[in-house]
């Protein structure tokens, strides 16, 4: 006899981040945006249930038809979708036919065609799991089967998309695929960061009703729409290292800098400009051409960097051989809270005395680093090692991975060399650079401040600066870059006063 069921989604369920969910109580997320998102549902999913895990009255009686469901975690909230999922009408023990829609996050440009486009999909391949490896977050929902959501363990400390592509030849899968393949773009329209809630407004106010198939021209068109303001700020705090590496662009450059610093008065400025101007999150690293643990008030500058209200992390990059009793005592007076935004990637290219003396020219020897990077392991979470992939240590690989990986559980960051533009040696191992070249992240989102306080037209090249910090304000400076960035993503690199063309860091992402 025949098995008739509908193979329908049962409901929506939209699972709000705590960003979001902070956004919404501050009224960070203009009501248009909102209103659009809920007027697409109700027209894509009409009479459907819809679920959200955010339960504010005065929300939830602008949006009557949202049942809240008080959960919060990602793997909570999913567990009492479960819950509330209707029987299984196969009739038969082996089809589960009930899936829904799953959409985390507010989607403003949910695209209704290329929704109902997946969803017809994952209805035909009788799929577990559908999403669009391509398409930006904020583009299509997800649609999950009760049988994936039954797998994933309890116990799982990641997100069920986390889950799915660590197990995916386990599931029946339906990958969506739509061109123009934007993801080197990392767009993200479902304003969980203030990056994507400003990028979205300015989407919105350019054309209320875009659709995906519009964006690309958008980019290119509005180019500065794109450039928002730094997401990474690399802060060469001094200008002096005891060391001389073979891989250090410092080498073979003019000294007339040397022993320039950052003070905190500027470092004041900077932040106060970056709320004020920006308002986004911020990654920044301490580093440049220099030593930045050898800055005699490094303390000060960490204590102003972590009241930065947007900051995501602060990464101080070094060789680790000055004394860093003082700079210990200071870290063990923070909070856990204050240690987790706080990483050292820590250069060590060799494991071999000799090598290490050869290549970093060091006084120091190889065991006191060693020592040193144990004793910060016992304050700080996120210590990292930083192995660059130079001819000259090649066949230490895979010895550098099994001590400290697998022996000594630390996290490996394997670096590509970086002549600079050719401005170093060629030391490469392999050449990873993409074949089409697409526009420079770096002239996207970084800043690069130099100790007197120059701002870099980039960190490859010193040459041509754009401004100076003690002359002019941050913002002003960061859009004396857009025509850069302009050129760049135009495909119009012999336009720029860099050199581009022979440079293969565009690619490379910070934050």
């Amino acid at each position: 006899m025949p098995i008739h069921f509908t193979f329908s989604p049962s409901l929506v369920a939209i699972y709000l981040n705590q960003n979001q969910i902070d956004f919404l109580k501050n009224n960070l997320i203009r009501s248009e945006l909102i209103n659009v998102f809920f007027e697409k549902i109700q027209l894509l999913f009409r009479g459907m249930p819809c679920c959200i895990n955010y339960f504010e009255q005065d929300f939830l009686s602008t949006y009557d038809f949202l049942k809240p469901i008080s959960a919060t975690d990602e793997r909570s909230f999913l567990y009492e979708i479960l819950q509330i999922l209707p029987e299984s009408t196969s009739g038969d023990p082996d089809i589960d036919e009930v899936f829904f829609a799953y959409i985390p996050g507010i989607y403003p440009f949910l695209d209704s065609k290329l929704t109902k486009e997946l969803q017809s999909r994952h209805i035909k391949y009788l799929s577990q799991y559908s999403y669009s490896e391509n398409l930006p977050l904020g583009i299509v929902p997800y649609f999950l089967s009760r049988e994936f959501l039954l797998e994933v363990p309890g116990n799982h400390a990641g997100s069920v998309h986390d889950f799915l592509l660590k197990n995916i030849n386990h599931f029946d899968t339906e990958i969506f695929y739509v061109p123009p393949d934007l993801r080197q773009y990392r767009l993200n329209f479902s304003l969980s960061d203030h990056r994507s809630i400003q990028f979205s407004e300015r989407m919105y106010e350019t054309k209320k009703d875009m659709e995906y198939s519009e964006v690309s021209s958008f980019l290119l068109d509005k180019p500065d729409m794109f450039r928002l303001g730094p997401s990474y700020i690399e802060l060469e705090i001094i200008r002096a290292c005891e060391n001389s590496c073979t891989f250090c662009p410092r080498s073979f450059l003019p000294k007339d800098k040397d022993g320039g610093m950052l003070d905190t008065h500027l470092i004041k400025k900077i932040i106060a400009e970056l709320a004020s101007s920006f308002g986004l999150e911020t990654t920044f690293c301490l580093g440049g051409l220099g030593e930045p643990l050898l800055h005699p008030s490094l303390p000060d500058i960490l204590i102003e960097l972590l009241n930065y209200k947007q900051l995501q992390e602060i990464i101080i990059e070094t060789s680790l051989y000055p004394d860093i009793n003082k700079l210990l005592e200071y870290l063990k007076t923070l909070d856990d809270g204050q240690k987790s935004k706080i990483s050292f990637i820590i250069n060590l290219t060799t494991i071999d005395p000799k090598k290490y003396q050869d290549i970093y020219n060091s006084q120091i020897p190889l065991d006191s680093i060693l020592e040193k990077i144990h004793t910060l392991t016992q304050i700080l979470p996120n210590v990292h090692l930083q192995f660059l992939k130079i001819q000259e240590v090649e066949e230490e690989l895979d010895k550098y991975f099994d001590l400290f990986e697998h022996k000594q559980g630390f996290n490996i960051i394997l670096q590509k060399y970086n002549s600079y533009a050719g401005l170093m040696p060629e030391k490469r191992v392999t050449n990873l650079t993409p074949i089409k070249r697409e526009f420079c992240w770096h002239l996207a989102r970084d800043i690069y401040i130099n100790a007197n306080g120059d701002v870099s037209i980039c960190k490859q090249h010193h040459i041509t600066q754009i401004g100076n910090l003690h002359a002019t304000d941050l913002k002003t400076i960061w859009n004396s870059g857009q025509e850069s960035f302009r050129n760049s993503i135009r495909g119009e690199h012999e336009k720029i006063n860099a050199p581009c063309l022979q440079c293969d860091e565009w690619y490379t992402f910070n934050a």
